[in-house]
């Protein structure tokens, strides 16, 4: 979740909202919601009433002219409008990912410089730095590729297109988790922590307070063990994710460029995405 300038909240989409199922059931919709559909059937259905009320045969012929426009109007948009109805929908799901990436850049374009500061995790942030520059080049990258293989605004070019940025995005949100927990260390001085245990170990004889204080210690500095581990974690399935896009990017890349390739190539392709950006969030192994 993020928050715009405009302190309005925006929810990224969700992968499953871009599966054929997704698109399948919002052209379905919106062929049967449309007023042309409702409206001209409602008004077919109120003409039957009429027409037994009073006796009217001609009102009958209102209602199947109602019935037969409106039921028409939806199937030729389920039918022959669908990849224009899917296409609107894919970029409506694009444009909210690009509010919410947005956000994220600007919050982590700003953490990560902060953690370059704290002592002790300096590398662990200027690593992220360089992530966050490598997935904006790499997505620049599949974004051209597919302007070359794909027709822009049709829907698949949107689906790849919404497939790949939910990768980019689960990248950010890994850093964003990572500039949180390097923040959660700056409270942990590690070097004081040390010093103070040696001085305890070099005592002969340590008083039960400076036991449960030593006890104390040693948990802080396993936490900040910790939470190195967890960065590392976060950091690694990060560099996972851009080599797989970089692969399948590659296999992109080899698609004809008359658009001839195989259905099953580009589904193929894009379920690879949307598996690695619900993976690449599972830092814990």
């Amino acid at each position: 979740m993020a928050q715009t300038n405009h302190n309005v909240i925006v929810n990224p989409p969700a992968t499953r909202d871009y599966l054929p199922s997704a698109i399948r059931k919002v052209v379905l919709e919106t062929g049967l919601k449309h007023p042309f559909t409702i409206y001209p059937i409602a008004i077919g259905v109120s003409c039957v009433f009429v027409g037994l009320l009073f006796g009217a045969p001609i009102f009958y012929l209102g209602a199947l002219a109602g019935i037969l426009g409106g039921f028409g109007y939806g199937a030729s948009q389920i039918f022959l409008f669908n990849e224009k109805i899917g296409a609107k929908y894919i970029g409506k799901l694009n444009q909210l990912q690009k509010q919410y990436e947005h956000s994220l850049k600007q919050l982590l374009n700003k953490g990560l410089r902060e953690c370059q500061n704290i002592k002790d995790i300096e590398a662990f942030a200027i690593k992220g730095e360089e992530q966050f520059h490598n997935i904006e080049e790499k997505l620049a990258s599949i974004r051209e590729l597919l302007e070359i293989k794909l027709k822009t605004g049709e829907m698949t070019h949107g689906r790849f297109l919404g497939a790949t940025e939910q990768v980019s995005l689960t990248v950010l949100d890994n850093l964003k988790e990572a500039v949180s927990t390097m923040k959660s260390m700056s409270t942990i001085h590690k070097d004081d922590i040390r010093e103070r245990l040696q001085a305890f170990s070099a005592m002969e004889n340590i008083s039960p307070s400076d036991q449960k204080e030593s006890q104390v210690l040693n948990k802080r500095l396993q936490l900040w063990q910790d939470q190195s581990d967890k960065i590392s974690g976060l950091l690694l399935r990060n560099e996972e994710a851009m080599t797989e896009m970089e692969q399948i990017s590659a296999s992109v890349a080899s698609w004809n460029t008359d658009g001839r390739f195989a259905d099953s190539d580009f589904e193929s392709a894009i379920t690879r995405l949307q598996e690695l950006a619900s993976h690449a969030h599972e830092y814990n192994r």
